[in-house]
């Protein structure tokens, strides 16, 4: 993984490669060579977070709105809710409606080949 920054000399875009670890610790003072004027810098590293909030009616007295996951096998797969991403394990009726068999019945056929 590799990060664009700005040489404060010259102002080259030059790549921070990450690909060792290099540059990820906090706190503490970096230094890179800019390639194009040669000069040497420091950079700290910074971490922000975002937050992007949602709707999620189904806590707050809604119905869960769930859907299969895409899971493989798919004898693993679930209900996830599409707003709050609860998950819950697939009924009877859901496992004859998707045609997905039972742990249980997978273990026993990959077994039996």
């Amino acid at each position: 993984m590799s990060q664009d920054l700005e040489c404060p000399y010259c102002e080259a875009l030059l790549e921070i490669n990450h690909d060792d670890g290099f540059g990820y610790e906090q706190n503490v003072n970096h230094e890179m060579e800019c390639n194009k004027c040669g000069k040497t810098f420091l950079f700290e590293t910074e971490v922000s977070y975002n937050y992007t909030p949602r709707k999620a009616d189904c806590l707050n007295g809604e119905e869960h709105r769930y859907k299969i996951t895409n899971t493989h096998p798919e004898c693993c797969s679930t209900m996830r809710c599409v707003s709050c991403n609860k998950e819950r394990d697939l009924t009877e009726e859901e496992r004859e409606e998707y045609n997905i068999e039972t742990k249980e019945d997978y273990i026993n056929r990959i077994k039996n080949k």
